[in-house]
Parts: C-alpha cells; structure tokens; sequence
C-alpha cells in the first residue's frame, strides 16, 4: 500500500482499494499494509502480469484527474561543464557577429555530391551489404557538398551572401571504428569580387584565432588554383583558406574551412605570455618596393628577421599601394615597426640604428626601400 500511494500520487485506502479490484474481479486478500491480488484468468495472460498494472486498474477507476499534479522530488544539481559544447557556442557567436547566417545540412551524402568535390564514396561492398555498412558508407565525410548546395540554391536569388556550418565529418581509420571530427565551414559569395571575400574569410579567421597565419600550399581539385592556402596557428596547422573551384559554381565563393577540434586544442594548450614591458617602446615605419604577386606575410618575415633579438616588440602591415610612379608590376607595401627594450629606455639613436639595419639588410635582398 506504501508503495501504491507513492505511486499514485494520492492517500488512497486499503479499504478502496480492496473494493476497486474485488469490483473488477480480481481476488484481494492480506492486510491493510500488504496485499495479495490474483487477477482473473481471462485477464492474467494478457494485461495484467507486474503490481504496475494493479496501479493502473485503481488509478483509472479512482481517476486521474483526482491526482493533484506535483513535480518529482528529485535534488536537481548543476551539470557538468562541457568544455566542446561551450567552445563550438562561443565559435557560433563569433562567426554570425561577422554577418554569417548558420545552415543545418544532412548527414547523408550521395555519391553524386560527393564526386562534384572530389569526395570519394567507398564502392558498394556487395549485393548483400548489410544497412549498417550502407549508412555509414554514405554519411558525410566533408561540409562541403551541403555547403556548395547552399550557395547554388541562394545565388538564384542574392547576389551576394555569407553562410556557415558547423557539423562533423566522418572519417575512416585504417582500423576500428571511423572518427567524428567536428569542423567549420564559413562561406561569402559574391558575383564578382572574390578578392574582397577572401580577405573577409581570412578576417573571420582571425577574429577565431588572434594571430593565425596563412601558409600558401598548392590547390586541391576544388579550390580555384591560384587561391588557397592553408590556416595554421600556435604552430598547428587547423584549416584552410580557399575559393571555390571557378567550374562548382557560377560567381565567387571564399571558404574558410577549419579543423574545430584541433582550433580547441591550441585554443586551450598552456600559453606564456611576457611580462609588460616597464619602458616605452618607438615605432617607425617602412615602405618596401616588392613585386606585385610576393606574399606580404614574407615580406614581414625577411624583415622582423633583420631587428635584433629581444627588441621587437610588434611587427604589422599598413596598406600596399600599386600604380604611378611605381614601375608595372610592382607594389609598395607599408610596415609599422615597434621596438623597446625590457632594461631600458632605447636613446633616439639605438632606434635609427635599428631601423637602419632593417633598410639595409632588405636592401642586401634586393629590394628597394621608401624611407
């Protein structure tokens, strides 16, 4: 009976109960704490096999809805932290605070969606390939099928667009199980200014990662061939920067494509970071004359390389300028250059002899300075 009136929810007596189930031709016999019931033959093989059944049999002829309704008395206690869930959301905020709308795709990739990206499909194994072997041959192994229909099917009715997912990919390993890996797509269409898209994505990026590098590397069948290269940060390579293939799709695509499990073990691997400097530092700036397809990033590498060692203290590009009086071909790009030391307040002249040995040693590489 204690366990009947818990259940219930209600102050039911042994009394009631005795009379409900004698009334629906059970036999009641025992105590008013404990009861023996033995249902009749017509309903034993059928409805009524555990004392759950019995609770419903007197629930339903007392009626529900004299229950009155309560909450479970269960201690509620705070969930554990889920580190992956709260970084993917801080990742969300992020990228639609860039003007991004999230889409949501399927899991499923069909060999045709596959192929228009160079997505291998593993072949059917056989006639009789079981439906776990057929699911799993089909789930997706990149974002980009789902994102590259995204952007078919928006480009007939804008003409320019950012989108981005977050899903994961399933990955075959050469034993056991696949693997899930949790990854970003951010995308930007534009008819015709895939320059602008490219440095959004790239932009978007570093709002993700402070301090990200791009590392040119060579093309995949997807990318556009003179348009890619890969992301990498804290020393790690996490992604790819690329436009989409002319011939996938009609306009111009930007993508930036992460790896997010491996942006969040960077992201949370011991950082040290220096002391404040205790003195003021001086900057000045440099104009480098370079040819017009030279990488920036290397132009800023040969010349922090030149600044003696425990003295830079920032290093960041300006702005580029190309056109008259500037030979065809060619571009002047504009460095900001900051230098201190830890000890002391550098005297005028330790900073012109720095900024001499810059002008001198990019000199020694050939090139031509605007100071």
């Amino acid at each position: 009976m204690d366990w009947l009136r818990r259940k219930l929810g209600l102050a039911v007596e042994a009394g009631q109960v005795r009379d409900i189930l004698t009334r629906l031709e059970f036999k009641v016999r025992g105590t008013d704490d404990v009861l023996e019931v033995t249902p009749p033959s017509w309903r034993a093989t059928k409805d009524i096999s555990i004392k759950d059944d019995l609770a419903e049999e007197v629930g339903r002829m007392v009626g529900y809805d004299a229950i009155t309704p309560a909450p479970p008395a269960v201690l509620i206690g705070v969930p554990p932290e889920n580190p992956q869930r709260k970084f993917l959301r801080g990742v969300r905020i992020r990228v639609a605070d860039q003007g991004f709308t999230e889409v949501y795709n399927n899991s499923f990739l069909s060999e045709e969606e596959g192929a228009r990206v160079s997505v291998s499909i593993p072949p059917i194994m056989s006639r009789w390939e079981t439906r776990s072997h057929r699911i799993r041959r089909l789930m997706r192994l990149s974002l980009l099928p789902g994102i590259r229909k995204n952007l078919l099917e928006n480009s007939k009715r804008f003409d320019s667009f950012r989108l981005f997912e977050i899903g994961r990919e399933i990955h075959k390993q050469p034993a056991g199980l696949p693997v899930e890996i949790t990854c970003l797509a951010a995308a930007i269409f534009a008819r015709d200014d895939g320059q602008a898209g490219l440095f959004e994505v790239k932009r978007t990026g570093e709002c993700l990662m402070p301090g990200a590098a791009l590392v040119p590397c060579a093309a995949r069948p997807f990318e556009h061939p003179a348009r890619a290269a890969e992301v990498h940060w804290r020393g790690t390579p996490v992604g790819r920067v690329f436009e989409l293939h002319p011939s996938l799709v009609e306009g111009r695509a930007a993508i930036l494509y992460l790896n997010l499990e491996s942006v969040q073990a960077a992201t949370e691997a011991e950082q040290r970071y220096p002391a404040p400097r205790r003195y003021p530092s001086s900057a000045f700036d440099l104009s480098v004359i370079a040819g017009s397809r030279e990488l920036v990033g290397d132009l800023l590498g040969r010349l922090i390389g030149f600044v003696p060692e425990g003295m830079l203290e920032n290093a960041e590009y300006i702005r580029q300028y190309s056109g008259p009086p500037l030979a065809e071909g060619s571009k002047s790009v504009s460095f900001r250059i900051t230098v201190g030391s830890p000890d002391r307040t550098l005297s005028s002249d330790e900073v012109g002899a720095v900024r001499s040995g810059l002008i001198e040693g990019m000199r020694g590489l050939g090139y031509e300075l605007r100071v």
